[in-house]
């Protein structure tokens, strides 16, 4: 068996091999789907919607980045800023933004042509990894209807 046939240990055919790197392709957080410098948060920050919760505020702004050239639609970008203020515990601040990364990387399609930066809250400290998937979930659905975004 090669190296290529066998990822993260499950061996599978020519055909699932692919099948396996698409989806990791397609599911991807890459540097697109970021908000990487000052300049791009302080946009978000210059009179954003907003969204409140007990665990996270998201601020959001419509930006004018293109997707690839085949397709017209604008990406979805992320940004997060996770204080030691609010979240003291630096695995709980990572926590917070392993969630948050993965719940916007199954929903930047239904979420194109946003930037988005998520502040966490002092209550998300103590929120479950489950109640802040449900929130997120639940803040995404209202921006993608918000932003008249058709789903997928």
């Amino acid at each position: 068996m090669s190296e290529k046939d066998n990822i993260v240990g499950i061996p599978c055919s020519g055909q699932q091999h692919v099948d396996l790197l698409k989806n990791r392709k397609t599911g991807s957080f890459s540097r697109a789907n970021r908000l990487l410098t000052a300049k791009q948060f302080s946009n978000v920050f210059e009179n954003p919607y907003k969204r409140h919760h007990a665990y996270l505020l998201i601020l959001v702004r419509k930006n004018s980045v293109q997707g690839n050239q085949s397709n017209n639609n604008s990406v979805a970008r992320l940004g997060l800023a996770v204080a030691k203020k609010n979240i003291k515990l630096a695995v709980r601040r990572n926590r917070f933004k392993r969630i948050v990364r993965e719940s916007f990387r199954q929903h930047k399609v239904q979420l194109a042509g946003l930037d988005i930066v998520v502040l966490a809250k002092h209550a998300a400290n103590n929120a479950t990894s489950q109640q802040l998937r449900n929130v997120l979930e639940q803040q995404w659905q209202h921006l993608a209807k918000q932003f008249n975004i058709p789903s997928y």
